[in-house]
């Protein structure tokens, strides 16, 4: 089963790191919806069903944001996830996991997708923390690779345009 797990967070791996090298909101939203989905599964199947509840509620979340951005909707997704976690309850590092759902939650609801980009980069860095303490590794390196898809993204699409972009002044 662990071989099945990983597997399935192999599959998430890649539709992360398409997800950030599109600009299109939707098409981010689209990527994460199928890759959260099967992060969801593998987490059940290691048995950290905190883990794995929040990410089934991430994945419908995402599927919500394709199509509308309620910010009632934002606090009702963000309330769900702490009740999730309160009957769940595992390990004393699901809290990582529920921070870095809250701050995704917060990231989906951007207008913008560059706010999406830099709340992602934060929560980011909760699920890694999360899955090193769960001991799957590739969710670590999904995780990692996806921040780091996130990054050159925001280079790509921010800093890079930026400075190309900037007139070039000699001393």
């Amino acid at each position: 089963m662990f071989l099945i797990a990983q597997s399935l967070v192999a599959v998430a791996t890649l539709l992360d790191l398409a997800s950030f090298q599109f600009k299109s909101r939707r098409i981010i939203l689209s990527c994460l919806f199928t890759s959260v989905l099967l992060t969801s599964a593998h987490f059940f199947i290691l048995g950290y069903n905190s883990a794995g509840c929040l990410m089934f509620i991430a994945a419908v979340r995402y599927f919500y944001c394709i199509y509308y951005k309620h910010t009632w909707a934002m606090f009702g997704f963000m309330a769900v996830s702490c009740l999730a976690v309160y009957f769940t309850w595992q390990d004393w590092f699901s809290v990582f996991a529920l921070v870095a759902t809250l701050i995704q939650t917060i990231a989906s609801f951007q207008n913008r997708d560059l706010h999406l980009r830099l709340c992602m980069v934060v929560g980011t860095s909760f699920w890694i923390t999360h899955n090193i303490f769960a001991s799957s590794p590739v969710a670590i390196l999904m995780e990692s690779l996806f921040l780091s898809s996130n990054l050159l993204g925001l280079y790509r699409f921010y800093v890079g345009k930026k400075s190309l972009s900037e007139p070039q002044t000699q001393p």
